[in-house]
C-alpha cells in the first residue's frame, strides 16, 4: 500500500491554478514553429488554430484585438513561427495553448509552394485566360484607385495622372498588408462595381514593394476571384517590376509600378492634341487636293463643251441635207416612172381591147404611184416639220422667249466669270432687245 502521508493534496481549482503558475512562469514568451493544420474563426472574432509537426500538435488562439497587428493571415498548410505566451484553460476541460501575438512565415520555400498550389487551382478555373481579360478604354472619364491612404504610392499615381491628363480620381483607402487587407480590397472592388453614379472606367490596385510575406494579401484566392468577376477593368500595380503576385496574373493588365499603372491607364493630353492637329492638317490637305483635282477635271471637260448655236447649226444642216436628199429621191422616182411609162407605151399593141386594158393598167399604176408619192412625201414632210419644231425649241430665240438671256462682252458670249472685270461694259441680250450694263461688283 502506498504511503499517502507525504503526497500533497489539492482541490481541483487549486491544482489547476498551481499548474497554471508553473506553466506561465516557466514559459513567458516563446516562439513555436509548426504547420497550421486547422483554422476556425469564432463568433466574437478570435481565431483558433492548431500547429503541428510530425509528432505532435499545439493549440493556439489569436484574440480579436490582436488580429490587426498580424502581418500574415493564418491559413491551413502554412508553415509559421508563432510568438506568444503559453496559457492554460481549465473551466470545462484542462488544456493549454499559445496566446499568439505575432505570426511569421517559417520559410520562403513553404510560402512559394503554397502560392504555386493556389495558382494551379485558379488556372483550372480559367481566371488567368487571356481571352477573358477586359480591354481598357482609350480615354477613361474617371479613375478608381485602391491603395493605402498613406505612403508614396497614392501621391505617385495622383502626380502622374495630373502630369498626363487630369481626370477625376476616386480613392478607396484600404489596408495593403495584414489580416484585414484581403477583405478591405475585396470590399473596395465590389463597392466600385456597385456604384450607380460616378462609377470609374478603370480601377488601379496598387502598393509598394516588399517581401513575399508583405505581399501575401495579393496572393489570396478570394481576392483573385473578386478581381476576375469585376465588370470594371483592373490594372494591378503591386510591388516592383520583379514582384509577381496572383493578382497580377488575373488582372486585365499588369503594371510594373504604380506610376506605370497611371501611364497605362491615362494617355498624354499634349500628345493627343498634337495627333488631332496632325489629323486635321492631313484632312484639310486631302480635301484641298480633292477640290483641286475636281476643278482641273471640270476645266478639262469644259473644253469639249460646244456652244448652243453650233449644235443648232449642226442639226439644221443635217435637216437641210435630208430635205435635199428627199427632193432628189422624189425627182429620181418620177424620172424613172416617166421612163417606164414611155417604154410601156412603146410596147402597147394596136388592138383597142389591148389598148384599153393597158390604159386601164397604166391608170391604176399611175394612181398607185401618185398615192405612194403622196404618202412618202407626207411622211417626209411630217418628219421635216417635227425637226423644225425641235430645232425651234432649242434655238436661241426660243430660249430667250422662255426668259433666258445672253451676256456679251464686245459681241462675245461671256462663259466664265474670269473673263469679266469691274467697270466692264457688257450687253445683255433678251427676247425683245438688248440692255447695256456696267460691272460694279463680282461675287
Amino acid at each position: 500500500m502506498i504511503n499517502k502521508v507525504n503526497i500533497p493534496q489539492f482541490e481541483v481549482s487549486e491544482f489547476n491554478k498551481a499548474f497554471k503558475e508553473i506553466i506561465e512562469s516557466n514559459f513567458n514568451y516563446v516562439r513555436v514553429k509548426g504547420e497550421i493544420s486547422e483554422v476556425k474563426t469564432a463568433t466574437r472574432g478570435q481565431i483558433y488554430l492548431t500547429l503541428k509537426d510530425k509528432d505532435s500538435i499545439l493549440s493556439g488562439v489569436v484574440w480579436d484585438q490582436k488580429k490587426k497587428y498580424l502581418d500574415v493571415n493564418p491559413e491551413e498548410g502554412l508553415e509559421i513561427i508563432a510568438t506568444g505566451r503559453i496559457t492554460t484553460w481549465s473551466r470545462y476541460k484542462t488544456t493549454y495553448q499559445i496566446d499568439i501575438d505575432k505570426i511569421e512565415i517559417a520559410g520562403e520555400g513553404s510560402l512559394l509552394k503554397l502560392i504555386e498550389e493556389r495558382k494551379k487551382r485558379l488556372q483550372k478555373k480559367g481566371v488567368f485566360d487571356e481571352d477573358k481579360k477586359k480591354s481598357l478604354p482609350f480615354l477613361p472619364g474617371r479613375l478608381g484607385i485602391i491603395t493605402s491612404p498613406t505612403g508614396s504610392v497614392i501621391h505617385d499615381i495622383i502626380n502622374r495622372v495630373n502630369d498626363r491628363f487630369p481626370i477625376p480620381l476616386d480613392i478607396w483607402p484600404v489596408s495593403v498588408q495584414g489580416v484585414d487587407a484581403v477583405d478591405n480590397i475585396i470590399n473596395a472592388i465590389e463597392g466600385f462595381n456597385k456604384l450607380e453614379l460616378g462609377k470609374p472606367d478603370i480601377i488601379i490596385i496598387a502598393r509598394g514593394g516588399g517581401s513575399i510575406e508583405d505581399l501575401m494579401a495579393f496572393n489570396d484566392e478570394n481576392l483573385a476571384i473578386s478581381v476576375f468577376n469585376s465588370k470594371i477593368p483592373i490594372i494591378s500595380a503591386v510591388g516592383h517590376e520583379t514582384d509577381t503576385t496572383i493578382i497580377d496574373l488575373v488582372s486585365d493588365m499588369r503594371a510594373s509600378t504604380p506610376t506605370a499603372a497611371a501611364e497605362k491607364a491615362i494617355p498624354v493630353k499634349f500628345e493627343l492634341i498634337e495627333k488631332i492637329k496632325n489629323f486635321q492638317l492631313r484632312l484639310n490637305t486631302t480635301i484641298n487636293s480633292r477640290i483641286q483635282s475636281k476643278k482641273e477635271n471640270y476645266e478639262y471637260l469644259n473644253k469639249f463643251l460646244r456652244s448652243p448655236s453650233s449644235i443648232v447649226d449642226k442639226y439644221k444642216n443635217k435637216l437641210l441635207d435630208h430635205f435635199k436628199n428627199l427632193n432628189l429621191s422624189i425627182e429620181n422616182k418620177l424620172r424613172i416612172t416617166k421612163l417606164g411609162f414611155r417604154n410601156l407605151g412603146k410596147s402597147i399593141n394596136s388592138p383597142d381591147s389591148l389598148i384599153s386594158l393597158k390604159k386601164s393598167k397604166i391608170d391604176n399604176l399611175s394612181k398607185n404611184l401618185n398615192l405612194n408619192l403622196y404618202n412618202n412625201y407626207k411622211d417626209k414632210l411630217e418628219k421635216y416639220k417635227s425637226n423644225i419644231r425641235l430645232l425651234n425649241s432649242n434655238s436661241i430665240s426660243s430660249n430667250l422667249k422662255k426668259g433666258y438671256s445672253i451676256l456679251m462682252n464686245n459681241n462675245k458670249i461671256v462663259k466664265n466669270i474670269k473673263k469679266v472685270t469691274v467697270d466692264d461694259n457688257l450687253s445683255v441680250k433678251i427676247v425683245d432687245g438688248k440692255i447695256d450694263v456696267r460691272v460694279t461688283k463680282i461675287n
